[in-house]
């Protein structure tokens, strides 16, 4: 057996631990890798919705200020490697898998002294620390991959900011069944005497969160919604306080929201020295450019993917949709994880679509596409289950309507993306 074919044998079983929040074994395991987290200068995003387009912005301005910048961010839409980011690059198979092959042997030690074998996500989050460590980043962003005070990435023991983008429900049967809940879990990052920032949220939200700052003694700073213009649509420009006409590639209402929190977040980065001249922010905005979040991925027809997987980020789509698509015919394809809150989600969306069609997204927790179509029709709307990725954007070219927006788990956006492009090739 390669050693390739080692390391992929070792996810493969490593992914059958499943999900265990909690920090005991994680922190066993960096202590065999030498504490590579404690070298690092981290900002922690958490949130329900908005981290990854919140880590994208904030690592464009950061590269534009000529820092070299890591970024973990979960999970993968595209590719393994593109979780793994230094500046715009992702880390390269050899790199992953020596990384990999290393941890391997801390996790068969740690069996052999009756320790709990590693999750696949604590194993990741341990590649991270010890990859961005020995490439000698400035500075690593550090995207929560569930809740907070038990995610694995909560093991480091001090962070430049804790960043808190829009809180909702989600993963409700690990973090709770209140947004108050969920909340509490996450504002678990927050380090004592350090620095947090966070957008506007639900007013349960900030009091939570106002709360835990005062007990750890956190410099916590929430942005002002009533301080934002938005200035035009197409393309998103808008005024945040003193800063005016910045301008966005990224559509959405949800982007706004994400490009204001993390102005919000380097001016706490620059009153802690971090040197960021307003080039660099403005530029770094405008270039940035998130995958599967609104992305175009063809124009003939007008196709649209968007990872808006759980009712609060089908809200921020819903928004999207009608500042930008006004009087525009929609077809939706969705396809869903059976964990998340479908209902409301289609409740949410359903009416802004002339056509629907679902899937099966092609990973183990992804709920029946004709169970989905079953749940349309019993709302009242109409619904055409498609067996294939590849039936699904047939039907949908054929029922020609000004666009084609696929949306639902992040888990089967790669394999539609897959299906599109081999047909432009």
């Amino acid at each position: 057996m390669s050693n390739i074919e080692d390391a992929k044998a070792f996810i493969e079983k490593a992914a059958g631990y499943g999900s265990i929040l909690g920090l005991s074994t994680i922190s066993e395991l960096l202590i065999k890798l030498n504490n590579p987290q404690d070298d690092l200068d981290i900002i922690h995003v958490a949130g329900t919705n908005g981290k990854g387009s919140t880590c994208c912005f904030l690592r464009n301005i950061l590269s534009q200020a000529g820092y070299k910048v890591g970024v973990y961010t979960s999970p993968a839409v595209f590719c393994e490697y593109e979780r793994y980011k230094i500046n715009d690059i992702d880390i390269s198979e050899n790199d992953y898998y020596e990384n990999i092959l290393r941890i391997k042997v801390c996790c068969e030690e740690m069996v052999d002294e009756g320790l709990a074998h590693p999750t696949i996500f604590e194993i990741e989050t341990a590649l991270a620390f010890l990859y961005f460590k020995e490439q000698k980043v400035d500075y690593m962003i550090c995207e929560v991959g569930m809740g907070g005070l038990e995610d694995a990435t909560n093991v480091i023991d001090e962070s430049l900011c804790s960043v808190f983008a829009s809180i909702g429900r989600d993963h409700m049967q690990f973090l709770g069944d209140s947004v108050t809940e969920i909340a509490q879990v996450k504002a678990g990052i927050m380090k004592n005497g350090g620095n947090a920032v966070s957008i506007w949220q639900e007013d349960e939200v900030v009091e939570v969160l106002c709360k835990k700052a005062e007990e750890l003694k956190v410099n916590l700073n929430i942005c002002q919604r009533e301080k934002l213009k938005i200035n035009s649509y197409n393309p998103i420009c808008f005024d945040y306080k003193d800063y005016k006409d910045v301008k966005l590639k990224m559509i959405g209402d949800y982007q706004i929201d994400n490009a204001v929190l993390t102005l919000e977040v380097v001016n706490k980065l620059q009153d802690l020295g971090v040197k960021i001249s307003n080039k660099n922010i403005y530029d770094g905005l405008n270039k940035a450019m998130w995958p599967g979040r609104m992305e175009l991925i063809c124009e003939n027809p007008t196709v649209y993917i968007d990872g808006a997987h759980n009712y609060p980020a089908a809200v921020k789509l819903l928004d999207t949709i009608k500042d930008n698509f006004t009087n525009k015919t929609i077809t939706y394809i969705i396809g869903v994880l059976g964990d998340k809150e479908r209902i409301k989600m289609l409740e949410t969306l359903l009416p802004y679509g002339k056509d629907i069609i679902t899937v099966t997204p092609l990973n183990a927790r992804g709920y029946a596409g004709e169970s989905l179509a079953n749940d349309i029709k019993s709302m009242g709307y109409d619904a055409i289950y498609a067996s294939s990725f590849q039936e699904a954007y047939d039907v949908s070219k054929n029922l020609k309507n000004d666009i084609i927006l696929a949306l639902g788990s992040l888990s089967y956006l790669k394999d539609f993306k897959d299906v599109i492009r081999s047909i432009d090739v």
